[in-house]
């Protein structure tokens, strides 16, 4: 028992340093050089961008070699995903300085068996 809870101590000090690992890359480091008013070509555009019905699906096998069953077949190969969907995602900047981010029906399940030939709606 006592084995058990130290290789979870163990387990749990390892996912905190990945996850801190993770975070880190997210950081920004500012520069301490004078900030130059510059004419960009964003600084002089609006951007929109408009992306519509985005699907992933990401099996989840340890087996590094397996193959997806080809579209239509009924192969028993069939493995267990994680599948998320977004039906849009919007996003604007105006002249560089405001923007927005819009996402419209996102959604994720996991499933016990997946095929190539399964699709989102």
């Amino acid at each position: 028992m006592l084995e058990h809870k130290e290789r979870r101590a163990a387990e749990l000090k390892e996912f905190k340093e990945k996850t801190k690992s993770v975070m880190r890359t997210f950081e920004v480091k500012v520069q301490d050089t004078e900030f130059q008013e510059k004419s960009t070509w964003l600084s002089e555009h609006t951007i929109n961008l408009i992306i519509k019905n985005i699907g992933v699906a990401f099996p989840l096998a340890l087996d590094q070699d397996i193959e997806l069953p080809q579209t239509g077949s009924h192969d028993s190969s069939a493995v267990r995903a994680f599948l998320f969907s977004i039906k849009s995602l919007v996003f604007g900047t105006q002249r560089g300085e405001t923007g927005q981010a819009i996402m419209k029906r996102f959604s994720f399940q996991f499933v016990s068996r997946y095929a190539r030939n399964f699709c989102l709606s």
